[in-house]
C-alpha cells in the first residue's frame, strides 16, 4: 500500500520528534512545479501582451429567472484552429443579486462526457458551497421589486445592467468580451476579468491535446505530475483549473485569505511566489512567509475611508492567489486546480461590515463554553493519571487559574484512539471526576486516521467509510500508528458511525472534550505531507476537488458527536482543530499550529490570529511558549502576556521540551505570569461579551486598528497591536527581547493605562512611547467605553458564577462612556431559549446608570461590587455617595486613588435599572 515515493518522506515523523529541525520547503511546491498554477501565471502573463480574448456571452443564450430573479446565460470559450472552424466550450453561467451589497456569480463547465472515468464523477465538483453556507438554497435573492433591468431584450447593447435601488448596487455584465463590473454609489468597486485571466481548462483528453490550446497556453504538467514527491499522482480528467482575475479600483490593500504566516496586509506577490491555500501539515513553518499552513480561508477584504469590498472565492482545491498593487488599484488573480467558479462579493461601508456579511452567510462564530476561554494546559504528553493530578494541584497551590487540561497522543493504548494507555489511566472517569470536583475539564486528542486492524479502523472498513485510493480500496498510508486509513466524513454514514463512538467513550464522564489534529490531513508517506490527490471521497469525488474542506467535515462530524453525546445535559461542545475552512467557526476553535519558541513566533503570532478574526474564525490562538523548543525565561513571560489577548489562550510544549508550567518558573517571572492568568480571568465577562457579539454579528473578537478605525488611514498596516471586541481596550504586546518601552499608534481620542488610570488625549492620531517593563503589559482604555471584570480570584472560570461585577468606567473627552455586560449560564443551549442576562451601562453627565436589555429571572441575584471612574476635571466625589435602584436610595462608600474614585460596596443588582448621580 505504500507508494515507491515513501522513502522521501521516512524523516518526516522525526520532524516532530526533534527540537530544532525546521519544515523543509522543498516538500511543498512552488508555483512553478505545480503543473496548474505555473500554466495560469503564463496564461495571464501571454494574455497581457497580446490583448486576447477567447471569452464572451452568447447573445441568445441569456435568460432572466422571474421567479429566483437570476440572471443565466452562456460564455463561450474559442479555441483557435488552423482549420475545421473554432472550438467551442460551453461554460454555463449564473448571476445573483443577493439580499444586502452581495453579487454571487458562478461559470461551471458543460461536460457532455458521460464515460470519461468509471470510477469518479465526471462533472466539476460544485459542492463547496453546500458545506461553506448556512442556507445555500435560500441565500435571499433579491426581490423584482428593488432591482432594474436595462436591455432586457439583450439584443441591441452590449451589455446588461441590473440596478438594486435599495442598496444603490449597479452591476454591469458585458458580452463580446466577458466582464463584470460592480458600482457602488455609482462608483466602480470591483471589476471581474479586468485583466482577461479567466481561464477554464475545459475537458479533454491527452490525445486531444494540441486542438484544445489557444495561442497563449502552455502544456506544463497537463496529464501528469513531475513534481518528485508527488509524481505517483494520476490526472484523469487532465487540465481542469479555473482562474480570474478581480480587480479592485481606489483600493490599496487587501487581507486576509487565512492561514499564512504573514504580515495582516497582503504583500505584492508579482515579484514572488503567490500566496497558497492548501491546508498542509507544515511543522515549524516559516515566518513572513506565502507558504500555505494548516487552515485555509479564500476570503478577502479590502478598505479605504468609507467604503469596504470583500471576495468569498467559493473553492476547496489546491489555490493560489496573486496580488500587485498599482497606483490607485488593486489586482488579484485566484487560480484554482479544480471545481467550479463560485464567487462571492461583499460592498459595505466599513470593514467590519463586510465581516457581519461574510459570517451572515458562512455562519456565525459559535457561542463556545464559558471555560473555554479560560486558561488551558497541555503537553506533549503528560505521562499518567498522577501527572495530570499534580499539575492540577501545582496550579493551585501557585495561584495560577485554568479551566482545561489536555492529553496528547501518549494517552491512547498503541496510538488506538478512543482507548487508554492501561497501565498509565487506569480508570480514566475517576481522573475525570477529580478534576469536575475543581471547576475543570478535560481535552484529549482523536485524529482521522485510525490504526488499521482494530475495532474502530475494522467499523470503518467494514461499512466502506474509508477514503478510497484510485482503484477504488480503502487507501492505506502512514501516520502516527503506523499503517492506518481515514475516515471519509464526507459520507453521512462514517459521521453517524463517529457519533456512536464518542456515546460509549468513557461513560459518565460530564466534563471530556476533543482535540482533532492531523486533519489536513496529515499522511507521512503522502505528497506534501498530505493526502494523495486521486484519492475518493464519498460521491465519487477526487480528494484534488475537496482537500481543503475534509478537515472541516472532520471537526464537524466530531463537534455534532459530541453535542449528541451530551443532549440530554444540553451541553455546548468544545472541540479544537488543526485544520479549518470557511464555516468551520460554526463548530470549532483553532490554532497557528506547531510554532517555535523563539522570538519571531510569538511576533507573527498577532497578524496570523488577526487575519482569521476578519475571516470569520475568531476562536483562534498560538501555542505559548512555543511548541518545540525551549523558550528562555523573558520569551515565556512575554508570551503568556500576548496569550491572555488571544481569544483561545493555551499553554502547549512538545514531547522533548523541558516542562515548562507556569508554577516552574523562577522568581519574579513566576509572579508575572500568574498576574497575568489572573488578568485574563478578571476579564473575563468582557471577553465573553466579545464572543457574544461574534456569535451574535460576526464581528471579530481580536480586532485589527483598521477594523475599529477604518476612515484612518494611518492605522491600515499596523499589525502589531490590536482592539478587544468593540470594548475600547487597546493592546500592544512586546515581541521583542530586552525591551523596557516601546510605541504604541493612539487614534485621535482620550485614553487611559489600564493599571493605574493616567490619561492623556491626542487631537490627531500619533505613535506615543510607553513603559514596558518585564512586569508590564501596555493596555490602554480608550474613553467612551464601560468594561466589567470580575476581581476575586478563583481556581477556574466556573468556580466565578455567583461573584458580583466591578465596572470600569473611561469617559471620552466629552465625558461620555457606554458598554454592555452579555451574561448566561457559561454551559448549555439555554442561551437559546432566552436564559441569558444582558445590560447596558452609560456615563453621561456625571451620572452612571445600568438599563436591563434581557434579564433571566436564574440571574436575578447577580450584583455589581464596585465602580471604578477616573477623576475629571469638575468631578470631586465625597467619601460617600447614593445609589438609586428599585425606588431604593443607599449610601456607598468611595475611596480615593490616585488617579481614580473607587465606588465600593454598591451591592447593585443587574437585574434592574439603576442610577448613581455622582
Amino acid at each position: 500500500m505504500i507508494g515507491c515515493h515513501w522513502l522521501g518522506f521516512l524523516f518526516l515523523p522525526l520532524l516532530y520528534l526533534s527540537g530544532t529541525a525546521a519544515f523543509d520547503e522543498s516538500l511543498l511546491k512552488k508555483c512553478a512545479q505545480s503543473g496548474f498554477c505555473h500554466r495560469n501565471r503564463e496564461y495571464a502573463k501571454n494574455i497581457s501582451e497580446t490583448g486576447g480574448s477567447y471569452y464572451s456571452i452568447e447573445r441568445g443564450s441569456v435568460r432572466y429567472d422571474d421567479d429566483r430573479h437570476t440572471v443565466t446565460a452562456d460564455i463561450l470559450k474559442r479555441i483557435p484552429r488552423s482549420e475545421g472552424g473554432d472550438k467551442i466550450v460551453v461554460l454555463p453561467f449564473t448571476l445573483d443579486l443577493l439580499n444586502g451589497s452581495q453579487v454571487r456569480f458562478t461559470i461551471d463547465e458543460k461536460r457532455e462526457v458521460d464515460d470519461f472515468s468509471d470510477m469518479l464523477t465526471t462533472y466539476r465538483y460544485n459542492e463547496t458551497s453546500t458545506w461553506c453556507l448556512v442556507d445555500p438554497d435560500h441565500l435571499g435573492v433579491k426581490h423584482s421589486d428593488s432591482l432594474r433591468i436595462k436591455n432586457p431584450s439583450f439584443w441591441n447593447k452590449d451589455y446588461i445592467s441590473i440596478y438594486d435601488v435599495q442598496t444603490d448596487l449597479r452591476v454591469v455584465l458585458q458580452l463580446a468580451h466577458f466582464s463584470l463590473k460592480v458600482y457602488r454609489h455609482e462608483n466602480l468597486q470591483v471589476t471581474i476579468n479586468d485583466r482577461s485571466f479567466l481561464n477554464v481548462e475545459h475537458l479533454r483528453s491527452k490525445d486531444e491535446q494540441e486542438q484544445n490550446l489557444v495561442p497563449e497556453e502552455v502544456k506544463f504538467d497537463s496529464f501528469y505530475d513531475s513534481f518528485a514527491y508527488a509524481s505517483t499522482d494520476s490526472l484523469p480528467f487532465g487540465p481542469e483549473s479555473v482562474a480570474l482575475d478581480i480587480t479592485f479600483h481606489n483600493y490599496q490593500n487587501v487581507y486576509g485569505i487565512p492561514e499564512h504566516p504573514d504580515h495582516l496586509k497582503l504583500r505584492d506577490t508579482s515579484g514572488g511566489e503567490p500566496y497558497r491555500m492548501f491546508n498542509a501539515d507544515v511543522f515549524e513553518y516559516t515566518v513572513n512567509s506565502v507558504m500555505p499552513t494548516y487552515g485555509s480561508i479564500p476570503f478577502m477584504v479590502s478598505n479605504r475611508p468609507g467604503s469596504s469590498v470583500g471576495v468569498f472565492w467559493m473553492n476547496s482545491a489546491d489555490t493560489w492567489i496573486d496580488i500587485k498593487y498599482g497606483e490607485l488599484d488593486t489586482g488579484t488573480h485566484w487560480i484554482s486546480e479544480t471545481g467550479i467558479v463560485d464567487v462571492i462579493l461583499f460592498f459595505e461601508d466599513s470593514p467590519l461590515k463586510v465581516t457581519e456579511s461574510f459570517t451572515n452567510l458562512s455562519g456565525r462564530p459559535a457561542l463556545p463554553p464559558l471555560s473555554s476561554i479560560g486558561y488551558h494546559q497541555c503537553r506533549w504528553n503528560y505521562n499518567d493519571a498522577t501527572d495530570v493530578l499534580t499539575v492540577n494541584s501545582e496550579m493551585d497551590k501557585a495561584q495560577m487559574p485554568y479551566d482545561f487540561i489536555w492529553l496528547d497522543l501518549e494517552y491512547t493504548d498503541n496510538k488506538k484512539y478512543f482507548t487508554w494507555k492501561p497501565d498509565a489511566f487506569p480508570n480514566p472517569l475517576s481522573l475525570l471526576s477529580k478534576l469536575a470536583q475543581f471547576g475543570r475539564n478535560m481535552v484529549v486528542l482523536i485524529d482521522p486516521h485510525l490504526k488499521v486492524n482494530y475495532e474502530i479502523s475494522d467499523h470503518y472498513e467494514e461499512a466502506g467509510s474509508t477514503i478510497k485510493n484510485k482503484h477504488g480500496d480503502s487507501f492505506h498510508g502512514q501516520c502516527w500508528p503506523g499503517e492506518s486509513v481515514w475516515i471519509d466524513t464526507f459520507s453521512s454514514k462514517a459521521q453517524k458511525l463517529w457519533a456512536g463512538f464518542f456515546q460509549t467513550f468513557i461513560e459518565g464522564a460530564k466534563n471530556l472534550f476533543i482535540w482533532n489534529d492531523m486533519n489536513e490531513p496529515s499522511v507521512f508517506d503522502g505528497p506534501e505531507t498530505t493526502a494523495p490527490k486521486d484519492l475518493i471521497h464519498y460521491g465519487n469525488f477526487e480528494h484534488r476537488s475537496v482537500h481543503n474542506l475534509y478537515g472541516r467535515t472532520f471537526h464537524e462530524a466530531t463537534y455534532k458527536a459530541l453535542i449528541e453525546r451530551y443532549v440530554h445535559e444540553d451541553k455546548r461542545a468544545f472541540v479544537l482543530t488543526r485544520s479549518f475552512f470557511a464555516g468551520s467557526q460554526r463548530t470549532a476553535a483553532s490554532w497557528t499550529g506547531d510554532n517555535a519558541a523563539n522570538w519571531d513566533y510569538l511576533k507573527i503570532s498577532i497578524p496570523m490570529i488577526l487575519s482569521s478574526n476578519i475571516a470569520g474564525m475568531p476562536f483562534i490562538g498560538a501555542d505559548v511558549g512555543g511548541f518545540s523548543g525551549d523558550p528562555q525565561t523573558e520569551l515565556l513571560v512575554r508570551w503568556y502576556q500576548t496569550g491572555i489577548w488571544y481569544p483561545f489562550f493555551r499553554g502547549h510544549a512538545h514531547i522533548e521540551t523541558k516542562r515548562r508550567e507556569p508554577y516552574l518558573l523562577p522568581e519574579p517571572a513566576k509572579s508575572i505570569v500568574r498576574e497575568s492568568l489572573k488578568l485574563r480571568y478578571a476579564l473575563l465577562p468582557t471577553l465573553y461579551t466579545a464572543f457574544h457579539d461574534a456569535n451574535v454579528s460576526g464581528i471579530p473578537i481580536m480586532n485589527p486598528m483598521f477594523y475599529v478605525k477604518p476612515n484612518l488611514e494611518d492605522v491600515y498596516s499596523i499589525d502589531d497591536q490590536f482592539y478587544v471586541g468593540q470594548h475600547g481596550i487597546l493592546v500592544k504586546p512586546i515581541t521583542t527581547k530586552n525591551v523596557t518601552k516601546t510605541t504604541i499608534y493612539f487614534p485621535p481620542g482620550k485614553y487611559y493605562n489600564y493599571h493605574n488610570f493616567d490619561a492623556f488625549t491626542l487631537s490627531s492620531g500619533d505613535y506615543v512611547s510607553v513603559k514596558a517593563e518585564l512586569d508590564e503589559i501596555p493596555i490602554f482604555l480608550e474613553g467612551g467605553h464601560i468594561i466589567t471584570r470580575r476581581d476575586r480570584f478563583r481556581r477556574s472560570s466556573k468556580l466565578m458564577a455567583n461573584d458580583p461585577f466591578t465596572l470600569v468606567v473611561a469617559p471620552d473627552i466629552d465625558g461620555y462612556a457606554q458598554g454592555t455586560l452579555y451574561y448566561d449560564d457559561g454551559e448549555t443551549f439555554a442561551y437559546q431559549r432566552g436564559e441569558y442576562l444582558k445590560v447596558e451601562f452609560t456615563f453621561k453627565d456625571f451620572k452612571i446608570s445600568g438599563k436591563v436589555i434581557h434579564m433571566s429571572s436564574k440571574f436575578a441575584n447577580l450584583s455589581i461590587e464596585r465602580i471604578v471612574i477616573p477623576k475629571l476635571s469638575s468631578l470631586n466625589i465625597k467619601e460617600t455617595i447614593n445609589v438609586e435602584q428599585n425606588n431604593k436610595k443607599w449610601m456607598s462608600s468611595v475611596k480615593n486613588a490616585e488617579n481614580s474614585y473607587v465606588i465600593q460596596n454598591t451591592q447593585i443588582n443587574l437585574g434592574y435599572p439603576w442610577t448613581i448621580q455622582l
